[in-house]
């Protein structure tokens, strides 16, 4: 960005002349007549869009500035698969019922841990979810999935299994929480 089109976004929020509109507390320029900043506004959305479980992201109020977050714990896709960007995304599982119904979730590369543990790879919520209730791993152009001696064990098309190979379209079930696993590159495979 060069410096005549910083100094451009810089001189508004210094002069906070009525006439250039109102400054938010984050120093967004808005116009006169808005009662709340629409960029702070859609910071926050999107931050909640991509936190994967995050229920409120601390906003500054009038007065008081900027606002430290801990990037970690909001700008991750923890809880919505790995978080390791170098893995490439092979899949996914969409929640078919439950606290998490209408969600999905990225597998990648490797092995993908689920669980209620906050270092899983897909964290889930659900009472009757192991810590570390399964492992869902791609290689070799195939999906298995093996259950880690969880309390309630794992299912796929209602036949509780220790290890399975999956397919397109299978019915997963962990706890009370059914998905539907999700693979373009088999569907492409079986065609």
């Amino acid at each position: 960005m060069s410096f005549l089109a910083i100094l451009d976004r810089v001189l508004p929020l210094l002069k906070k002349d009525k006439q250039q509109g109102k400054v938010c507390p984050n120093g967004h320029v808005m116009h006169p007549s808005w009662d709340t900043c629409p960029y702070c506004l859609e910071m926050q959305q999107a931050m909640m869009a991509g936190g994967g479980g995050v229920s409120a992201i601390p906003m500054p109020s009038a007065g008081q500035g900027t606002a430290m977050l801990n990037v970690q714990e909001i700008g991750g896709e923890k809880g919505r698969g790995s978080q390791d960007k170098s893995r490439e995304v092979c899949g996914w599982i969409v929640a078919l019922n439950g606290q998490h119904k209408g969600e999905d979730f990225r597998l990648r590369v490797g092995k993908n841990v689920l669980g209620t543990a906050a270092d899983c790879d897909i964290v889930l919520t659900d009472k009757k979810i192991s810590r570390k209730h399964a492992t869902v791993r791609y290689e070799g152009g195939e999906f298995q999935i093996a259950d880690l001696d969880s309390s309630n064990g794992t299912f796929v098309n209602d036949e509780k299994v220790q290890k399975h190979d999956l397919i397109d379209n299978d019915i997963l079930k962990l706890g009370d929480i059914e998905f539907e696993f999700k693979c373009r590159a088999m569907r492409e495979k079986r065609e």
